[in-house]
């Protein structure tokens, strides 16, 4: 089927975003109630608390690489972060490579379960196990899926212990059986298939079955803009989608996950604001699409609440930001019960908490 480009024209309120897709059955979202009753209300940092046998204290965090909410509790979040790790020029010298003559693992704790209520860090681990922590998932098992770019690699954890391990420690590729620097892993609510996005020097999403063995690859036309940089991928099962964040093109692509059309792109959500995209998330009972850009020249990163109904996919909703602005955000997070939304940043490294409203 031919894609169809279509331009929604929303009142003056709302900025314009270019949808396009190939169902042309887009509607006005600025008419719907949640235009009127929908808010997301910024609240201070999450102020994370450790304690020790004597005192508790504030705890530094590092740059952090990925969050995700706990899927049976809505007040805990779990934090991948690089401790005291930072990644600068010096940590792949020629762009795919970590330089492990001079790093080793990082000797910190890498995951945190932190109670968002008090802030309270109620588990740690992950000390010398990760070179560069990036992308955390959490799938309905609440087995956690997370990403190492400098080892090339893609863990999965089922109550801290490690079940799977997909890729070659720091060995980089482009087959079936490697990756290049990947950045976030999408899992599907039966458990039978993984997506990853592959990566920092892979413009590709690897679909795989429960046992991690390699299924398809999905990747735009040859006649298309290619994915640079997909840094974030959501799964919207409903209408058979695979979203992924393509930062670097400042746009948010969805590639059909059904039988008959499997792979081919289906919609492109891109605005004028979003002159990069660093990170999205879905909420499957109210049907919004959440993302985050990055600074771009003169453009301060902004985050995005997007229509994800099938009749008016890829709206826009609102535009919020912390009040202190973002810094660099990197990854989103929404509560299991959709009422908070949270942004991991690096430089200032912290967590940015929200508040959403209806």
């Amino acid at each position: 089927m031919e894609r169809l480009t279509l331009l929604l024209v929303l009142l003056s309120f709302v900025l314009n975003i270019n949808a396009r897709a190939f169902q042309p059955s887009f509607l006005d979202a600025s008419n719907s109630d949640e235009e009127i009753t929908y808010q997301v209300i910024a609240n201070k940092p999450l102020n994370i608390i450790s304690s020790d046998e004597d005192a508790q204290h504030e705890y530094k965090l590092g740059q952090v690489g990925g969050v995700a909410g706990c899927v049976k509790n809505p007040n805990r979040l779990i934090v991948f972060h690089r401790a005291s790790r930072e990644w600068t020029q010096e940590s792949f010298p020629d762009g795919r490579n970590f330089d492990t003559k001079k790093f080793g693992a990082i000797p910190e704790n890498t995951i945190l379960t932190i109670n968002t209520r008090t802030g309270q860090i109620v588990n740690q681990w992950g000390n010398n196990t990760f070179s560069m922590p990036h992308g955390l998932s959490i799938d309905t098992e609440g087995n956690l899926w997370v990403t190492d770019v400098a080892m090339h690699q893609v863990f999965k954890y089922s109550k801290g212990e490690l079940v799977l391990t997909l890729g070659e420690a720091f060995v980089p590729g482009s087959d079936s059986k490697h990756f290049c620097k990947p950045t976030d892993v999408a899992v599907s609510n039966d458990g039978s298939n993984s997506y990853v996005a592959d990566g920092y020097c892979n413009s590709r999403i690897v679909k795989l079955d429960s046992k991690g063995k390699f299924v398809k690859e999905y990747t735009m036309p040859d006649e298309e803009k290619q994915l640079a940089i997909p840094h974030s991928i959501i799964l919207i099962e409903s209408l058979g989608l695979v979203c992924v964040a393509d930062r670097e093109n400042g746009r948010i692509v969805c590639f059909d996950d059904g039988e008959n059309n499997e792979g081919n792109v289906k919609a492109i959500i891109d605005h004028p604001l979003m002159k990069t995209v660093y990170a999205i998330t879905y909420d499957a009972n109210k049907h919004r699409l959440y993302a985050v850009s990055g600074k771009s020249g003169k453009n301060r990163a902004v985050g995005f609440t997007f229509d994800a109904h099938p009749e008016s996919f890829g709206g826009l909703i609102a535009t919020w930001e912390p009040n202190e602005k973002f810094g660099e955000p990197h990854d989103i997070a929404l509560s299991v019960s959709g009422h908070a939304l949270f942004v991991g940043e690096i430089r200032p490294n912290r967590i940015d908490v929200f508040d959403v409203l209806n």
